[in-house]
C-alpha cells in the first residue's frame, strides 16, 4: 500500500510542477492545496484501485489541507465542497471521495465529466475538521482539452 500512496503522489505532484505553478491558498495556519488534470494520467492500477475511469472525457481534482503549525505540515482530515460549472452555467457533478493512507496522507479526489476546450470554474470551500472556525476557499478556472 505504501508503493500505492508514493505512486499516487508522484503523479499528482508530477503533474502539479509541469502544469501550473503552486496552487494553494492559506488561511490561519492551514493551506489548501488543489490542482485538476486528465483522468488519463493516472496509471491503471491506481484508477482500478480507486475505481476511478481513465477517460480523455473524465477529469479529476484533487484537494488536501495541511495543518502548516506542524512541522513539515501534515495532511488533515476536511469538510470539502467543490461546486463546479462551464461556460454556460451547467452544472459538473463531481463524485468526491476521500482518501487517507496509513493514517499519514489525506486527500480528496473528485471527478467530473468534460468536453473539448471546455472551462469549467470551480469554487471549492474546504473547513478542516480539528479547527471548524477556518474556512479555506479558493475559485478558478480550467480549460480542458480531449482531443
Amino acid at each position: 500500500m505504501k508503493t500505492l500512496t508514493t505512486t499516487i503522489m508522484t503523479c499528482l505532484l508530477m503533474f502539479a510542477q509541469t502544469g501550473w505553478a503552486e496552487q494553494k491558498v492559506k488561511a490561519g495556519h492551514y493551506e489548501l492545496h488543489y490542482n485538476t488534470f486528465p483522468s488519463t494520467f493516472l496509471a491503471k492500477e491506481i484508477a482500478n484501485t480507486y475505481q476511478i475511469v481513465r477517460s480523455k472525457n473524465r477529469g479529476i481534482i484533487s484537494v488536501s489541507v495541511l495543518n502548516t503549525r506542524n512541522t513539515p505540515a501534515t495532511a488533515v482530515e476536511a469538510n470539502v465542497d467543490i461546486q463546479a460549472n462551464n461556460l454556460l452555467n451547467q452544472n459538473k457533478e463531481i463524485k468526491l471521495f476521500k482518501i487517507v493512507e496509513e493514517n499519514e496522507a489525506v486527500y480528496y479526489l473528485g471527478t467530473f465529466a468534460l468536453n473539448n476546450q471546455e472551462d469549467v470554474n470551480f469554487n471549492i470551500t474546504a473547513k478542516p475538521i480539528a479547527d471548524e472556525d477556518i474556512e479555506l476557499n479558493v475559485k478558478f478556472s480550467r480549460e480542458f482539452f480531449t482531443d
